[in-house]
Formats: C-alpha cells, sequence, structure tokens
C-alpha cells in the first residue's frame, strides 16, 4: 500500500518544500505539517536535549542588539569556540551560516583541475548536500567506487575535491582516524597533485571527552595545504533554526575563505548562542552521558520489533540516530506515512538513493515509545502472527 505521488506522501517526506531540480531535500520540514498531532522529529539528527538554556538566554539578550551590526570578526565567538576545539588557532577557524556555506564555499573556490571532479564517499549513501554544492559550481560528482576503478572519469579528468562525512550519515559508518589519514597519505591517481580532502565532523562532539583526540583536526595541521574540516554547530547545540558552523584549515585557506566570504554572515544572535553554549561543560557532560543510553534502547526496541528490521551494527552507539533497512520501499514509505500521522516524523532515506531505509534520531524513552507504539499499531493490521 504506497502512497507515491500523493500529497500524504510529500507531507510525511517533506519533498513539497523543496525544488529537487534545483535544492536537495533535507529532513526537519515535516514536523510543522503534523499540527496539533505532532509529538517529536525524529527526521533531523539534533541533540536530544534541545538547546543549552544558557545559549538561548544568551540568544534572546543578543535580540536587544539588533539594531546594531554584528561584530564582523565574531571575536568572542571564535575564542570562545577555539576553546571548546581545545584550544584551536583562531587564524585558522571562520565562523560562518551553518556549514551549508562554507560546504558551498568549498566548492566554488577550490582548486579546478581538469574537469573539477568531486569524488564523495567511501560509502554509497551519504549526505547529498555536498554534492548539491558541487554541481552547483559546474564540478561533475563521482563516487569513490567510480574513481577507483576509473568509471565515468576521462583521461584528462581529475579529482579536484574529496569529501568524507565522518560519521557518514544516514548509514552511521564512522572510519577511524588511521584510515581517514591512509585515505589523505594514499591519493587515487585520479586525484590532481593539489586536491584537497574536505572531512565534515559535525557530529565528532558526540563521542564523548576525549572526541578532539580522533578528531581530523589534528590531520589539518599534518596535511595544511590538502585538509579542511567543516562542522555545523547546530547539530550538537541543536540551533538549526539560527545556523551556525565553522570551517577549520590553514590561515591560507582561511585567507581565501575569508575574501569570498558574504559580510556578517553570522549575525549577533548565532554568535552569542555560539559563547555561551560553547562554555557549557554541564551540557556535554549530559550528552555524553544520556544520548548512548537513549540510543541503546531505542536501538532495541527497532531490532525487537516483529518485521524484524535491520539496524547498521556498524555504527558505534555515540552517533544521534539509527539508520534502519526496512526491507522493502513499500514497508520503508507506509512507516514513513505512519510516524507522520502519528506526529513522529521520520526521514524517508529514498534522497540517498536507499529507498528501503530510515534514519531516526536518538529521541527520549517516551519519544521512543509514542513512535514505536504506533508503528506496531500499523503494522498489526496485516496480520503479522509475530506481531504483538
Amino acid at each position: 500500500m504506497t502512497t507515491r505521488g500523493t500529497h500524504a506522501d510529500e507531507d510525511a517526506t517533506g519533498t513539497q518544500v523543496w525544488d529537487p531540480e534545483t535544492q536537495e531535500v533535507h529532513g526537519g520540514q515535516t514536523w510543522q505539517l503534523c499540527g496539533d498531532a505532532f509529538v517529536e522529529d525524529f527526521s533531523v539528527t539534533t541533540n536530544a536535549l534541545g538547546a543549552p538554556a544558557a545559549a538561548l538566554q544568551a540568544a534572546q539578550e543578543a535580540l536587544g542588539l539588533v539594531h546594531h551590526y554584528p561584530p564582523a570578526d565574531c571575536a568572542r565567538a571564535l575564542v570562545a569556540l577555539s576553546a571548546f576545539l581545545g584550544d584551536w588557532p583562531t587564524e585558522q577557524l571562520l565562523l560562518g551560516n551553518g556549514a551549508s556555506e562554507f560546504i558551498d564555499l568549498v566548492m566554488r573556490v577550490a582548486t579546478r583541475v581538469g574537469g573539477g571532479i568531486c569524488r564523495t564517499g567511501p560509502y554509497e549513501a551519504a549526505y547529498r548536500e555536498y554534492d548539491r554544492a558541487a554541481r552547483a559550481a559546474e564540478r561533475r560528482v563521482c563516487t569513490w567506487a567510480e574513481v577507483e576503478d576509473g568509471r565515468s572519469v576521462g583521461s584528462a579528468e581529475r579529482v579536484g575535491v574529496t569529501v568524507i562525512v565522518r560519521p557518514n550519515s544516514p548509514t552511521g559508518d564512522f572510519a577511524s582516524l588511521q584510515q581517514l589519514e591512509d585515505w589523505i597519505r594514499n591519493p587515487s591517481p585520479m586525484e590532481a597533485s593539489d586536491a584537497i580532502v574536505v572531512v565534515d565532523e559535525s557530529f565528532m562532539p558526540f563521542q564523548g571527552p576525549n572526541w578532539r583526540e580522533h578528531s581530523a583536526l589534528q590531520l589539518v595541521e599534518r596535511y595544511p595545504s590538502r585538509v579542511l574540516v567543516i562542522q555545523s554547530w547546530t547539530k550538537l547545540w541543536c540551533c538549526p533554526g539560527l545556523r551556525l558552523g565553522s570551517v577549520a584549515a590553514s590561515k591560507e585557506w582561511i585567507r581565501i575563505f575569508k575574501r569570498l566570504q558574504t559580510p556578517w554572515s553570522c549575525n549577533t544572535v548565532a554568535q552569542a548562542f555560539c559563547v555561551a553554549a560553547a562554555r557549557d561543560a554541564a551540557y556535554m557532560q549530559s550528552t555524553w552521558q544520556l544520548l548512548p543510553k537513549w540510543r541503546e534502547r531505542q536501538e532495541q526496541l527497532l531490532k525487537a520489533f516483529p518485521l524484524r528490521w535491520h539496524v547498521n551494527e556498524n555504527s558505534p552507539i555515540w552517533i544521534p540516530w539509527i539508520y534502519v533497512n526496512c526491507g522493502s520501499e513499500e514497508i520503508a514509505q507506509r512507516a514513513t506515512a505512519c510516524a507522520f500521522r502519528a506526529g513522529c516524523p521520520v526521514r524517508w532515506c529514498a534522497s540517498f538513493g536507499r529507498p528501503c531505509c530510515l534514519r531516526l534520531g536518538v529521541r527520549a524513552p517516551e519519544k521512543q515509545d509514542a513512535l514505536m507504539s504506533a508503528l506496531r499499531m500499523e503494522f498489526a493490521s496485516d496480520g503479522v502472527d509475530e506481531l504483538r
């Protein structure tokens, strides 16, 4: 019982708000359509704890300054974020209007060699905003496999940008720092000599107190001309409505980005929020202590689901979402529509090229129960014997 092409299907997936010919489909667009039935948004991967209270207070107070221009150098916010990153040099850090701004900038200003190919991977399903930005910059997009075996790569073309999302969304696969460095040290023969590697680490701080020891920021120091690290702070600090992102790179790359960045792209409210959030140690402790427990509980509920859905076992317990293979596109669509009707929208992975799969953000236990209760009722009507 599929509803593809219907208004109900578009409501459940959020696709109706995007122009798929020019934009990439993202989650987080369905919750408003639930109306009074809304319970929780499972379609996004933001921190289930919500935004830090101190940061929200700082943002509200900053509204009193909207009649002034924001600090063009983002000085206080950069100092606070630098400390959060383990005293990363402020001159090698730039704040902007979400990670999306830097994704776009990288594709527009990075080295153009041959056909200017952008290689994404090494996972077959990965965050697609880099693909959109690459095509907008008139780059050709190739998968990791296509580059490795020479498929779709002309003899005169070279890879100018390689993108690795770590951990990878939607699958939750996570490459070790050693594996990441091996990829950087042993480039494909199809890579240009001055090609760059963009590592998206928007979720790395969820790993735990020692996350910096495993971060690709170390590789920026070792390979300053080749490695850039982009981070979206809207995930960790649950503030997608504010837009807050950063890029860490060599001084030379930061100067390039700064020269081409739109002035005042990080507004007064976002800067104030960043300062307070970066200093909120208690919030981070709660994140590291509670979210893995909530994910483990949510994962067990899904594994016990009578339809025997498959949960990606390669995904570490600290990653704040769960990737589920429902076994068929029909079941995945039905689950998506059911979750939407229950006020618990989920992310159907068809736009990632995985129509049999769902991505569910980790949420509080009572929210998990609301979603699972609705799903059990939906599929109980099929008369599946083992449903209970």
